[in-house]
């Protein structure tokens, strides 16, 4: 199975802001930004399903949420750590 590392997904160019909330954990990441049309990089291509995993620095979390704010144009990450 396939599992992403957030700062490789996107762009970092764009109006949209990427911002990553973390569960129970009092860690953060880099903001990114991205196109619109990079959303797809949410899903996997071999699935075609949602990412329900993503490595933030090679950090392994479970992502439970997804919110995209087209008004405010903001994708937030919501996460929480993968419980082993």
């Amino acid at each position: 199975m396939e599992i992403p590392e957030y700062l490789m997904l996107f762009s970092n160019d764009g109006d949209f802001k990427i911002d990553v909330k973390f569960k129970d954990h009092p860690g953060n990441i880099s903001k990114l930004a991205m196109n619109a049309n990079e959303v797809v990089n949410l899903i996997s291509p071999s699935t075609g399903r949602f990412y329900t995993e993503m490595r933030f620095d090679d950090w392994l979390f479970e992502i439970y949420n997804y919110r995209i704010d087209p008004l405010k144009k903001q994708l937030t990450i919501m996460a929480r750590k993968k419980k082993t």
